[in-house]
């Protein structure tokens, strides 16, 4: 059951008010309840804390986040944004200093332009939009393109993983959903 919050305390967060365009995106931590992050046109990712009020605790500046693009494993940020080139990118958690940009397989005619981003597990993320309207799985730390769906000139709207990556689903316009197993 949903508990409404009490406006008389700091229950009553307006995160739209940390924000000056729409929020896509918002992914709690999966071990801090309290920190969760948002994100969405306005070119950052926003780290907020339940426990103080009507702020975010940091800024990432430069996610244009555009759907579910926005994940957090340990001490890393993973962002997919909406733009042509390095829209899978890698955060540092504690300093909000970007990692890596992790190469995702473009075609330089459409660009990447990623709707969907997520960690597979500690080494694999994947991610698709409407560039290549597919969906890659790729190893973070070389770059390699473990497996691809593809949704045939249409874009992929969400992806999500489970058992660390070894089941793939990914879906978007017209309907499409595949899933997959990954080796």
């Amino acid at each position: 059951m949903f508990e409404a919050p009490n406006f008389m305390t700091v229950d009553d967060l307006t995160v739209t008010s940390g924000h000056s365009r729409r929020i896509f995106a918002l992914k709690f931590h999966p071990v801090e309840c309290h920190i969760f992050l948002t994100g969405g046109w306005d070119n950052s990712v926003k780290i907020w804390d339940r426990r103080v009020a009507r702020a975010a605790r940091s800024v990432i500046n430069g996610p244009h986040i555009c759907g579910p693009a926005i994940d957090i494993l340990d001490n890393k940020i993973l962002t997919g944004s909406w733009v042509a080139h390095d829209a899978l990118q890698l955060w540092d958690f504690r300093n909000c200093q970007l990692e890596k940009n992790i190469n995702f397989p473009g075609n330089i005619n459409h660009g990447e332009f990623l709707y969907a981003a997520q960690f597979c597990n500690h080494h694999t993320v994947i991610a698709g939009g409407s560039g290549t309207c597919s969906a890659a799985a790729i190893n973070v730390t070389t770059d390699e393109v473990l497996g691809e769906i593809s949704l045939t000139n249409k874009p992929v709207q969400t992806v999500d993983s489970i058992q660390d990556g070894q089941l793939i689903a990914v879906a978007g316009i017209g309907g499409n959903l595949h899933t997959a197993t990954l080796c």
